[in-house]
């Protein structure tokens, strides 16, 4: 018999929170026997403050899966840091009188209106950041937790004093049968009046994942560093970023939000490291990178904005030690292989130079880029190819050509030896936003039923990438394809340029097993329910 949670309540700043078992959606990661009931929501888009109650609160994965991680800020009222955990699936109404809380970390950080930041035990060094427009003085709470029983359900209470937020989560099986993760990127709430964007595209990815969502791993660019002003005069990068989390809080609360540092988090230093409780192999003011197992999937996620010697060598030797892994897929935000306007900047020429070999000669399966907010994604990129050359533009990547396999309704492609690399748009209200500015675009043209990569000169740029662009022709689910301005009509003629945004959010759904990966990309839109864009499908046999 289902469990029912009869009532509960998550105090988050900005969001009146109550849930019951009648009405609203449930969800279960796995277990029948737990049912753990989704509060209902308020949003609170205006308020822009950090106060007692726990603000951007993030649960993750803290040294594995059997491990929980919470973080969040409060202001200096609340110098406490507790975590009440039992085993429940009532959240609120779980009685939490015979807990014994878990002592957290308190950090006294402040954040000036120069950018700086300081810490008062000198643990983040002060670091000079972005103008923030105001002094923030806050505290950073960290608290977690280890060796959790698998397929239980446990019901936490974080925070201090007199100021709570309730929650619940299921502990995965120890052998699980399939693996399920949503996937986005690049809210970047820079209109403060599009929240309401991003947390449609996170309602709707979580729903279209259903029962047994394990995860949501998110690739970066949670706010944008602009702090224009106009008539809706931007909070400063902090409040921005916390409110970003605070507006999907009821839709994460019992699931691990795994992310990466994007390009915007760095204005903020130190903000992808407070903002989650992660056993990091390494991070500093511009963003962090870590690994995790989930049973036979290795996860990586690496930092971007600083590709250091050290992060390269963590890395190969992550992977080497994962190589038992029936699936290694990395998340990076800067993308190494695009058809955005970005694609030959010098960032991403760096991350081809130095990390796409390591992927090609550690066997990864699947590389989650963000960065452009443009849909593409490559044919697999053979694995131990000897065409990975130190110059970007001269890289002669391979393509492994799989055989298909049709299974359940999909075509397969079985036992590709190589990488696909794919980037799933924008899941904030930036999409199909094609901005001018100096250099080299990278466009497609429709050639026969593929889209090939043009540079502003109308030679092809990353043919030799043999960047898959069949998906990107004028569909009825798309509003338009948009290209520095200018909108296309349906009937596309051989030549007419388009870049790869397409006017819509989206989100991917990976759901795994031990021999078979699938993701399937969704567009969305707050007017427009889910609908399937692409697929990758790989079959291992």
């Amino acid at each position: 018999m289902k469990k029912k949670i009869p009532f509960i309540i998550l105090l988050i700043p900005g969001l009146l929170i109550t849930a019951c078992n009648k009405g609203g959606n449930s969800t279960s990661n796995k277990e029948e026997e737990y049912n753990i009931i989704r509060p209902t929501v308020t949003p609170d888009y205006e308020t822009f403050e950090i106060g007692a109650n726990p603000a951007a609160l993030n649960m993750s994965y803290y040294s594995g899966v059997y491990s929980r991680g919470f973080s969040w800020f409060t202001d200096k009222s609340v110098d406490e840091t507790k975590l009440y955990l039992v085993k429940s699936d009532k959240g609120a109404e779980a009685d939490f009188s015979n807990a014994t809380p878990i002592e957290g970390n308190t950090l006294e950080i402040e954040y000036n209106a120069d950018g700086n930041i300081t810490s008062a035990d000198n643990s983040i060094p002060k670091t000079k950041g972005s103008s923030n427009d105001v002094t923030l003085n806050l505290y950073s709470h960290k608290v977690h937790v280890e060796n959790l029983e698998k397929g239980k359900a446990y019901s936490y209470k974080v925070g201090g004093g007199e100021n709570w937020t309730y929650g619940a989560f299921i502990v995965e099986k120890e052998k699980a049968q399939s693996i399920t993760a949503i996937h986005m990127s690049d809210a970047q709430t820079k209109d403060l009046t599009k929240l309401d964007v991003w947390r449609n595209t996170f309602i709707k990815a979580v729903d279209t994942a259903g029962k047994g969502l394990d995860m949501a791993l998110y690739n970066g660019d949670q706010f944008d560093q602009n702090n224009s002003t106009g008539n809706n005069k931007k909070p400063s990068r902090v409040l921005r970023h916390t409110k970003s989390l605070d507006v999907i809080a009821d839709y994460k609360f019992d699931i691990p939000y795994m992310a990466s540092s994007g390009n915007h988090e760095p204005s903020v230093p130190y903000i992808n490291y407070l903002t989650s409780d992660i056993t990091y192999a390494g991070y500093s003011d511009s963003g962090c990178y870590y690994s995790y197992d989930y049973d036979y999937a290795h996860f990586v996620v690496l930092n971007t904005n600083d590709v250091s010697d050290a992060q390269i060598n963590w890395l190969k030797s992550d992977l080497d030690a994962a190589s038992s892994a029936k699936w290694k897929i990395v998340m990076l935000h800067i993308a190494p292989y695009s058809t955005g306007d970005h694609t030959n900047a010098s960032a991403n020429q760096n991350i081809v130079q130095k990390l796409t070999p390591v992927f090609s000669s550690k066997h990864v399966d699947l590389v989650l880029q963000a960065h452009d907010h443009t849909y593409n994604k490559t044919l697999p990129y053979k694995w131990d190819a000897a065409g990975y050359t130190e110059t970007y533009n001269n890289a002669d990547v391979v393509n492994f050509e799989p055989q298909t396999e049709a299974k359940d309704g999909r075509t397969y492609d079985k036992n590709p030896q190589g990488t696909y690399y794919v980037t799933t748009g924008a899941a904030g209200h930036r999409c199909g936003e094609p901005e001018a500015k100096d250099g080299v675009w990278a466009e497609v043209v429709k050639d026969g039923d593929t889209w090939k990569g043009l540079d502003s000169t109308n030679t092809y740029l990353n043919n030799k990438y043999k960047i898959e662009m069949g998906k990107l022709k004028y569909d009825t689910q798309l509003d338009s394809f948009v290209n520095n301005g200018k909108t296309f009509a349906e009937d596309y003629k051989v030549g007419d340029l388009a870049t790869g945004c397409v006017n819509a959010q989206m989100f991917g759904v990976i759901n795994m097993t031990e021999t078979t990966l699938n993701y399937d990309v969704y567009t969305v839109s707050k007017t427009r329910e889910p609908k399937i864009f692409d697929s990758i499908d790989i079959l291992k046999a």
